[in-house]
């Protein structure tokens, strides 16, 4: 299968595509649009089948998408005919990375052990765009599993500073034999 498109090639066409038509909000609306209709499995597999003709999937890719834009129809057709509907969703992930780079903004995972203030959030996406040298855009998870701190991932960056980390790095430095002097 050397040679066949993978997510990353489509996303990369529609997303120098939706730069030359200054477009990227539409692409960006028209691709979630896209990942949840394929999404669905009656829909997927009907355009997986090999049995159903083609003209018949593009006529369903035209009738079930008709709000998005006729580009990104034919994006749906280009996937449909080299079987790669899987891809839809990465499709729309990896160009929504792509526009995050061209703006200038990195994605953030922060997780708390208790819900974050609007204050506190901000100060953390603050303090996390210094580490990353830009704009921090983060979505939050609470796990009171963490018991406090915070834990976050910011691309290949993670910082762990929660307090069930501390307890089990202290817990390590008890539990190792004290260091012999010579």
């Amino acid at each position: 299968m050397a040679g066949r498109p993978t997510a990353r090639r489509y996303a990369q066409a529609v997303f120098q595509i939706a730069l030359e038509n200054d477009s990227l909000d539409q692409w960006s609306s028209d691709l979630d649009q896209i990942a949840d209709t394929l999404g669905n499995d009656d829909f997927f597999a009907f355009l997986e089948a090999p049995q159903v003709p083609e003209r018949e999937k593009l006529q369903g890719i035209d009738t079930v998408l008709a709000g998005v834009s006729d580009l990104a129809r034919n994006l749906v057709g280009v996937l449909v005919d080299h079987r790669s509907v899987r891809f839809a969703v990465k499709v729309r992930d990896q160009f929504g990375a792509l526009v995050d780079q061209h703006n200038g903004v990195a994605r953030a995972s922060v997780t708390t052990a208790v819900p974050l203030t609007d204050e506190q959030r901000a100060r953390v996406q603050d303090l996390l765009g210094e580490l990353v040298g830009g704009k921090v855009d983060a979505t939050e998870d609470v796990d009171p599993q963490i018991v406090g701190g915070i834990i976050a991932r910011v691309g290949d960056h993670l910082i762990d500073g929660s307090v069930t980390t501390k307890l089990r790095n202290m817990q390590d430095a008890l539990a190792r034999p004290p260091a012999q002097v010579k």
